[in-house]
């Protein structure tokens, strides 16, 4: 996969916006709270976010698209794998991360395109 151009991270900017105004995104937003979880950062050795995700967007960090849909599949695989099944956190990393397949599909095939 090609590497992304400037007009790729705009591409970007606006997914993570619609990621962050989801109804199921507000337990990704920020990074987990270790007073709220405190075992969290021994249990999970890549803790992932969005906001540390829209930083990296900002920055350019992200050479190829999959570094991103890495990052963000990270999000859901951390939250599955410290929540129950039954939790409303896993819920919610379920519909989020339908949203984002969705809607990363489609990023994709526009990336495409612009080749």
């Amino acid at each position: 996969m090609k590497n992304l151009t400037p007009r790729d991270f705009d591409s970007l900017k606006k997914l993570i916006k619609q990621i962050q105004t989801h109804k199921s995104a507000w337990p990704f937003m920020e990074p987990v709270d270790p007073h709220e979880a405190p075992d969290y950062y021994n249990v999970v050795k890549e803790p992932m976010d969005l906001k540390t995700i829209e930083l990296r967007i900002a920055q350019q960090r992200y050479k190829k698209l999959s570094d991103f849909i890495g990052d963000m599949t990270k999000i859901f695989d951390n939250c599955r794998y410290y929540n129950p099944r039954e939790s409303p956190f896993f819920k919610h990393a379920h519909a989020l991360e339908t949203f984002f397949v969705s809607k990363v599909k489609t990023l994709r095939e526009k990336l495409i395109e612009l080749k």
